[in-house]
């Protein structure tokens, strides 16, 4: 049976953290390489085993002729499917008792994404901001699930160690979000019983902002802060590293904060993407 939907159905967003009994759903991309484990041992220390199914997917090259990087007569789905087990294996030593499916696909990650959602609704995907072959802050397969896909994400650096979450920084870019879009978030705080710091972009409506996150945050700890101009950015990773945060969220939307940070010169440079998980929330 599919479990239901963590974050439907709720009257308050405040009252998410007590429902522990709604069974989540965590998708887990991998490559089979060390960073993408280290996002799966991420969701395990956030989630644990109790009341949450974790589905690893791992997408592979169907081969139509021959291709010169690959060994002569390679099977890829049998090497996907057999990798998946490895990864089940080494997760299960972890975690130990936990309910664990795999999904092997020839289809692109985020088709392949969007096609599990479907059948198996998805609450959260998170995943390694690089994978085998990547070299850039930014691999290719994260940049295309938090740019295109419906579901939200959370890129999990390769240098992340475990660590009590407590502080979250939410970059909010002054455009308006739906509870529903900040869910994933208040989820995460009611669990672990972080604060959450509310970095506000200055663009003339910081009160009105104001009063509809503190109703979605109702029984969050939680704070303001605003910052002004071009140095948005900068601000972020500043207060990141000042403020000893374990994870940052934005929202994802055309020409706003995240396509800043995920986008172009500034991605390339951000020190962040190499410290901090950072949680992509859907407008």
């Amino acid at each position: 049976m599919a479990p239901d939907k963590c974050w439907q159905g709720l009257h308050s967003p405040s009252y998410l953290w007590k429902r522990t009994f709604i069974m989540r759903h965590i998708l887990l991309p991998t490559d089979f390489s060390e960073a993408s484990f280290k996002a799966a041992l991420f969701a395990l220390d956030l989630f644990g085993t109790e009341n949450v199914e974790y589905t690893f997917l791992n997408v592979y090259l169907k081969l139509a002729y021959r291709n010169a990087l690959l060994p002569q007569g390679q099977d890829t789905e049998r090497a996907s499917r057999n990798g998946l087990r490895r990864v089940e294996r080494r997760f299960r030593r972890k975690a130990g008792k936990v309910r664990v499916a795999l999904r092997s696909s020839f289809s692109a990650l985020v088709n392949a994404m969007e096609e599990l959602d479907a059948a198996n609704p998805v609450d959260l995907v998170i995943m390694g901001t690089q994978g085998e072959g990547n070299y850039g802050r930014v691999g290719r397969n994260t940049s295309a699930a938090v740019t295109s896909s419906a579901l939200p994400v959370i890129a999990v650096p390769a240098k992340w160690e475990p660590v009590k979450l407590d502080r979250v920084l939410f970059a909010d870019d002054g455009m308006q979000e739906t509870g529903a879009s900040l869910r994933p978030l208040v989820d995460i705080a009611g669990l672990t019983g972080a604060r959450i710091i509310v970095l506000h972009v200055d663009q003339g409506n910081t009160a009105g902002q104001r009063a509809m996150h503190k109703a979605s945050l109702k029984g969050i700890p939680h704070s303001f802060r605003s910052v002004q101009g071009d140095a948005v950015v900068d601000t972020l990773e500043r207060t990141v590293l000042e403020e000893g945060i374990d994870l940052v969220a934005v929202v994802r939307r055309k020409r706003s904060l995240w396509y800043r940070l995920f986008q172009g010169s500034t991605s390339k440079r951000m020190a962040l993407h190499g410290i901090v998980p950072l949680l992509v929330l859907r407008g």
